[in-house]
């Protein structure tokens, strides 16, 4: 089973920064800590959604597309556009986690947020994403996972 360093995800001061509040959990035997899981694909997903297409260096491709759509107009045709090609980037960057489907409808009770289901094998989760979520980047609130919390 795949893993990774385990972040604390620790997202209070509001804005993400490089390597800022984002830092690794120390194990019980104050090593750092691995994730696997559901954590570790939650944690993965949480970083591709947090990382805005262009960002990395040299990698133009690398991030998210919904940097691009959140602050639009949730029209039929925004909405199957942002569909396509978020399920696109992510079977091509997070190939490892074995994404089957991407399902994104808008959020009846956030005007402007979106839903989010990510389907796998044996996964599926519901995310809720809104423009001023994405903002703060304070994705802990943006993420409506039950059962997805660090500490």
């Amino acid at each position: 089973m795949p893993s990774d360093w385990r972040g604390n995800f620790d997202l209070r001061s509001g804005r993400v920064k490089c390597h800022d509040s984002f830092d690794l959990v120390w194990g019980p035997n104050r090593d750092w800590a691995r994730c696997s899981g559901d954590i570790y694909r939650l944690q993965k997903i949480f970083l591709f959604l947090a990382i805005p297409q262009g960002e990395v260096l040299n990698e133009p491709t690398m991030g998210c597309c919904l940097h691009n759509y959140i602050f639009k107009k949730m029209t039929d045709t925004t909405i199957c556009e942002l569909q396509i090609k978020l399920e696109q980037e992510l079977k091509t960057q997070l190939s490892d986690l074995g994404i089957m489907s991407v399902n994104v409808a808008r959020n009846a009770q956030n005007s402007g947020g979106v839903n989010i289901k990510i389907t796998g094998k044996d996964f599926s989760y519901l995310l809720q994403a809104h423009g001023d979520d994405l903002l703060t980047l304070n994705l802990l609130e943006a993420i409506g996972q039950v059962g997805f919390s660090y500490k």
